[in-house]
């Protein structure tokens, strides 16, 4: 990690925090006001959220990753990245 890297870190461990905060403050303070239904409604879009993007930011990750390996490919094989 560089030196220039820190702001950067400390920028999002803070917005992260800020983030838990208002899902805490919101489940502590709004949760129980909401019909059954809308709960349940609020949950399962949470989960889907909280278990999809990291498969899809995974997905696409993957898809940079064999485009660069491919385009390495390409140029020959002084152009490789190590494996």
């Amino acid at each position: 990690m560089q030196r220039s890297d820190i702001p950067s870190l400390l920028i999002s461990l803070g917005i992260s925090g800020l983030l838990l905060w208002g899902l805490v403050y919101f489940v502590s303070t709004w949760w129980g006001r909401f019909p059954k239904v809308v709960s349940l409604l609020i949950f399962i879009l949470l989960a889907v959220m909280v278990i999809g993007y990291p498969i899809y930011a995974l997905a696409r990750w993957s898809d940079r990753y064999l485009a660069r390996l491919r385009a390495a490919r390409e140029q020959g094989p002084e152009h490789r990245e190590p494996d």
